[in-house]
């Protein structure tokens, strides 16, 4: 947490130390960023900082704080309550898509936080950043389950993990190189990824999520218990 000191500081020079921030720790990882590189770009007093934290890591878990809450705002924010699971898969996937292309340190900061050599933030920001999103699909889920548009026989628990990681997996090619050439090594993609040329893989990606939870019909049951092809 900032120190009391930093919320009382102008709005401007507020947004500006942590838009700073985050470009730098985003574009250098957290060891590579040095405090007073941060400073310096943002206007300050070489030291200054410690004014408003307490350390390295403490500016580091209220900058990936913010990135989480923005980002939730974002994809989130626009989400009808009376929508159904599809509609809401359909916003997020194509919200965050240019969300992603608009601040692209926002989930290299998450890339950076969720790695292996970065487990003492991991602690402190995993549930912070998975919690709202499990319980929002688990509900939805679950809704569609009782309204009959989403299949009985559903294990929502790994449903809603599997949209979440086709999620996380589809925005990490749009800032990582290794999982951009990932994604386009399964998905057949020979050309370069725009937000146009992406338009059509991302179409794939949310209806194979809508086929895998439409409730089967019946033919496709009796295909599923007897083995036979349809």
């Amino acid at each position: 947490m900032p120190k009391a000191t930093f919320n009382h500081l102008p709005d401007e020079k507020r947004e500006r130390i942590l838009r700073t921030a985050t470009q730098l720790f985003a574009e250098r990882g957290f060891n590579r960023t040095d405090m007073n590189e941060i400073a310096k770009r943002s206007g300050v007093a070489k030291g200054s900082l410690y004014n408003y934290f307490r350390s390295k890591d403490d500016l580091f878990l209220h900058v990936c704080r913010d990135a989480i809450e923005r980002s939730r705002k974002a994809t989130w924010g626009e989400v009808q309550d009376q929508w159904d699971i599809y509609q809401v898969v359909d916003h997020i996937f194509r919200y965050h898509v240019r969300f992603e292309f608009s601040f692209p340190e926002y989930h290299r900061l998450h890339l950076n936080f969720s790695s292996s050599r970065m487990e003492r933030f991991a602690d402190k920001l995993a549930l912070e950043s998975e919690q709202h999103t499990s319980r929002r699909l688990k509900h939805l889920l679950k809704e569609g389950i009782r309204e009959r548009i989403v299949r009985s026989d559903l294990d929502v628990s790994m449903a809603a993990f599997m949209i979440n990681s086709l999620y996380i997996l589809f925005m990490a090619s749009l800032v990582s190189r290794y999982f951009q050439i990932r994604m386009k090594e399964y998905l057949d993609i020979e050309e370069d990824l725009t937000p146009e040329s992406l338009e059509s893989y991302l179409n794939r990606v949310i209806k194979f999520i809508d086929n895998f939870l439409r409730p089967l019909r019946g033919k496709e049951k009796k295909t599923l218990r007897t083995g036979e092809k349809g």
